[in-house]
C-alpha cells in the first residue's frame, strides 16, 4: 500500500495513521483486513528479510535498517579514509608505529566528517517525535544528504559546513566565508529540491522541503537577507535544534506518519536499494581520530574550498600577483618621481627667469610714455616677485629633500 493510498484509506475511516505505522513494526493480525506473509530470500551469502502484502509491494526491512543505522558523517568519513589510505600508500612515512600524520588532501574530508558528527549529536536531542536520518544516499551516484529531519514543523534537508572560527555573511544569493564567496546556498537549495521531488513521488502528494545550511563553530553569522526572503536557512549549528523546535506546525499527524513511512524506504532515495548498506567505516574513522587527534590546518589550504564537500586540489600556496599595469607603475615609480622632480625644477627656473626678465626690462631707459610705466609697475610688484621666487625655490628644495629620503629607505 502506497502512503497516498493509506491517506485515502484513513480519510475513508479505514484506520488511523498510528495503525499504518504499526503495520511495519508489529506482527500482522487478521482484523486488519490485509494479510502479510514474511519470506526469507537468500541471495548469494546471507538474506534480505522482506514482507509482501496482497498488493504485491515488498517492504525491504534490511534496507530500512541499513538506512536507519547510517551514522552522521558516514559518507565523508569514508572518503577521508580512502584519501588517507591512498596518501599513505604513496608516502609510508605518514603512518609509523609512533605516529599517524593526516595528509593535506584528507584534511577537508576529516573536518567535514567531524562537523557532520557534531550536528548529528545535536539532532539526537530532538526526541522520538522527530524522524532523523543521516548521510542519506540520493539519486544514482555517490551524492548524499547530510541530515534529513521530519517533524511537526515540516521536512528539512540539512547541509553541514564546518568553518571553525570563520566570519560568515549572507546576502540574497551568496554565502561568504570571511572574504570568500561559496556555493553553499546553491548546494542547500539543490538538496532541498532533490528531497522534495523524491518524497513527493513516493508519498503521492506535494511535499515542501526547507533547505538548511548548518555552520559548525563559526565566529559569527550575519544574515543580511529580509526575514521573508530566506529560502535556504543559514544557522549556527548550536542554534539548530532550538530553531527546528520553534518552527510552526506544518504537517498533520497523518501526513507526518506517512512521510516517515516514505522516508525510511531506501528506494525512495536511490535507484540502488543496496546504496544505504554500511560497512565498518565509523570504527575505522574513530581510530583515525584517536591517532591524529586535532591536526594542524595545512598552511596551503584554500579558503574557498568547502571543507565538508570537496577536498583541496592544489596544495601549492597561491602567491598574489598584482595586475600588469600596477606592476608596471610599481617598477617605474622611482623614475616617474624623478621625472616629476625635474619638471618641478624646470617650473622654478621658469619663474626665476621670468622675474629677472621683467626686472631687466624695467631697468631699461624710458624711450616712450608706455615704457616708463614698466619701472613703476616693477617697483610696485617687486615684493611679490621676491616672495614668489623664494617660495618657488623653497618648494623645490623641500620636494627634492623628500625624494632623497624616500629613495634612501627603499
Amino acid at each position: 500500500m502506497r502512503p497516498s493510498q493509506a491517506l485515502d484509506h484513513e480519510r475513508g475511516g479505514g484506520g488511523t495513521s498510528e495503525a499504518l505505522v504499526q503495520r511495519r513494526t508489529v506482527a500482522p493480525t487478521p482484523h486488519w483486513g490485509v494479510q502479510f506473509r514474511v519470506s526469507l530470500d537468500t541471495v548469494g551469502v546471507g538474506g534480505n528479510m522482506t514482507s509482501t502484502d496482497d498488493t504485491g509491494q515488498r517492504t525491504d526491512f534490511a534496507g530500512i535498517h541499513a538506512l536507519s543505522s547510517r551514522a552522521a558523517g558516514y559518507s565523508v568519513a569514508l572518503k577521508c579514509l580512502e584519501v588517507q589510505s591512498q596518501a599513505e600508500a604513496r608516502d609510508p612515512s605518514l603512518r609509523t608505529a609512533q605516529r599517524v600524520v593526516l595528509h593535506d588532501d584528507a584534511w577537508p574530508w576529516y573536518q567535514g566528517a567531524l562537523g557532520e558528527i557534531e550536528v548529528g549529536r545535536m539532532l539526537s536531542e530532538l526526541g522520538p517525535a522527530w524522524f532523523v536520518r543521516h548521510a542519506v544516499p540520493i539519486g544514482a551516484g555517490t551524492k548524499d544528504v547530510d541530515h534529513l529531519v521530519i517533524g511537526p514543523g515540516g521536512v528539512f534537508a540539512i547541509n553541514t559546513k564546518h568553518h571553525a572560527g570563520a566570519k560568515v555573511w549572507v546576502v540574497d544569493y551568496m554565502l561568504g566565508i570571511n572574504s570568500n564567496k561559496t556555493r553553499h546556498l546553491a548546494d542547500g537549495h539543490r538538496d532541498g529540491a532533490d528531497v522534495a521531488k523524491r518524497l513527493s513521488m513516493k508519498a503521492g502528494f506535494p511535499v515542501t522541503v526547507r533547505p538548511v545550511v548548518a555552520l559548525v563553530d563559526p565566529q559569527s553569522v550575519i544574515d543580511k537577507r529580509a526575514p521573508y526572503n530566506r529560502p535556504v536557512a543559514v544557522l549556527d549549528a548550536r542554534k539548530l535544534v532550538a530553531w527546528l523546535k520553534a518552527q510552526p506546525q506544518q504537517l498533520s499527524d497523518t501526513k507526518l506518519s506517512l512521510l516517515k513511512l516514505a522516508a525510511e524506504e531506501p528506494e525512495t532515495w536511490h535507484i540502488d536499494p543496496q546504496a544505504a548498506n554500511t560497512f565498518r567505516v565509523m570504527p575505522r574513522f574513530e581510530r583515525l581520530i584517536a591517532d591524529v587527534g586535532t591536526p594542524r590546518r595545512p598552511l596551503a589550504s584554500n579558503p574557498r574550498t568547502p571543507t565538508s564537500v570537496t577536498p583541496r586540489r592544489n596544495l601549492t600556496p597561491r602567491t598574489h600577483r598584482p595586475p600588469r599595469r600596477a606592476l608596471a607603475v610599481r617598477k617605474g615609480a622611482r623614475g616617474q618621481t624623478a621625472l616629476d622632480l625635474v619638471k618641478l625644477w624646470l617650473a622654478v627656473a621658469f619663474i626665476i627667469i621670468g622675474i629677472f626678465t621683467f626686472r631687466s626690462i624695467a631697468n631699461q631707459p624710458c624711450v616712450s610714455a608706455t615704457s616708463c610705466i614698466v619701472p613703476s609697475l616693477y617697483l610696485g610688484v617687486k615684493p611679490l616677485f621676491m616672495l614668489a621666487g623664494a617660495a618657488a625655490i623653497g618648494f623645490g628644495g623641500v620636494a627634492t629633500l623628500i625624494w632623497l629620503i624616500r629613495n634612501a629607505f627603499r
